[in-house]
């Protein structure tokens, strides 16, 4: 009986390294046409996750002797602060590749340095013939490096939440063509399986571990399905057009709000209305807010001072909609650019124009003037 338990281990273990081998080869080689031709921005954080997924190796000890005590000690180091760790990573270099945000590069990855270094320490305290002890010791280590990583991965998913509701509710000027619904979907796997990571350390049974390793190897499989179909549509001006176009019907608040908008325009006085307007160019022209890359239409509404229903009013009936409205602008400071730096790259245009990317300013064109 123990050695069918001890198979049983072994090989829900070997199911999940194979598993993650596998998903590390299609995530890396297969890409939808012609979604391939631009890798970085429809599949945003790749090699990361490749990586990840090949990290799973670390566990063959434990698949070939899943009776050995360290390698008892390394599973259990993985899928907890180690898998928890992964979990910040793939959502930053997911998500925040879409929204081109860097800044968690340094302090996350520094975090895993020594996290990685203790663990490794841990480790070789028990490679060396650590007594029960010292063990005991080492547990307590993953535990404590655990809660730390917990707290990070539930800090990046608030930070992605606070993304998917700023795509929901607000009108960008420059959109990343962030996945809303993909996000969401992500994130309430990943509470999910960091619930039953919790469970499965706290209750430390390698029985329950080999339902672990059965589940996270299902939700891989699920998370690259979902991955592997671009969630970003190769027009990066679909999401945030929506005072241009009708929005979403699916989106209660923005539906409330255009009924907003549609009712103030038609009940605004002219001499406000001009005032709105006087308003707008003053600080999107004359200030040259048009030049920051994620200018959003309550940006504007809180700089002139006016409520941003009414903003949106006078941008929809009078300015030819905000999104048209300012990147006409920024499109013209283009030209005037490249006139005065005929020597400038198509990046150097575009980022000194407004725009957050090569790709953002040349979808910008062909939509605003498609016969240029």
């Amino acid at each position: 009986m123990k050695n069918q338990g001890l198979y049983f281990y072994g090989l829900a273990a070997a199911t999940y390294v194979i598993t993650s081998l596998v998903i590390a080869a299609v995530r890396w080689f297969h890409m939808c046409r012609p979604c391939d031709r631009n890798p970085r921005y429809y599949y945003p954080g790749r090699p990361a996750a490749t990586l990840i997924y090949l990290s799973a190796l670390v566990l063959v000890p434990y698949v070939i002797h899943p009776d050995s005590h360290t390698a008892w000690l390394l599973v259990k180091a993985y899928f907890l602060p180690v898998d928890l760790y992964f979990l910040t990573i793939l959502l930053f270099s997911y998500f925040g590749g879409v929204k081109q945000w860097k800044k968690w590069r340094v302090p996350i990855v520094a975090l895993g340095i020594i996290a990685g270094l203790s663990l490794l320490a841990a480790a070789a305290w028990t490679i060396s013939g650590a007594d029960k002890g010292t063990s005991d010791i080492i547990e307590y280590i993953i535990i404590g490096i655990g809660v730390i990583m917990t707290l990070v991965c539930l800090w990046s998913a608030r930070v992605v939440i606070k993304w998917a509701r700023q795509a929901d509710n607000e009108d960008y000027s420059n959109p990343e063509d962030f996945p809303v619904n993909f996000a969401r979907k992500t994130l309430a796997m990943m509470h999910l399986t960091m619930v039953l990571l919790w469970i499965t350390a706290i209750i430390g049974n390698k029985a329950v571990m080999a339902s672990l390793h059965i589940f996270m190897s299902f939700a891989s499989v699920w998370l690259l399905i979902s991955a592997l179909h671009p969630h970003r549509h190769g027009n990066p001006l679909e999401e945030q057009d929506n005072q241009d176009d009708e929005p979403d019907k699916n989106r209660k608040k923005s539906s409330a709000l255009n009924k907003k908008t549609a009712y103030y325009s038609h009940n605004i006085a002219d001499d406000k209305v001009q005032d709105i307007i006087n308003a707008i160019r003053e600080v999107v022209e004359r200030r040259e807010a048009f030049l920051e890359p994620h200018l959003t239409m309550q940006d504007v509404a809180t700089r002139t001072g006016y409520n941003r229903t009414y903003v949106a009013a006078v941008f929809k009936n009078h300015l030819g909609g905000f999104f048209t409205y300012v990147n006409t602008l920024r499109l013209d400071y283009a030209d005037e650019y490249r006139k005065t730096h005929p020597k400038a790259s198509i990046i150097e245009i575009s980022n000194e124009s407004g725009f957050n990317s090569r790709t953002t300013y040349y979808a910008v064109q062909a939509k605003l003037r498609p016969d240029k």
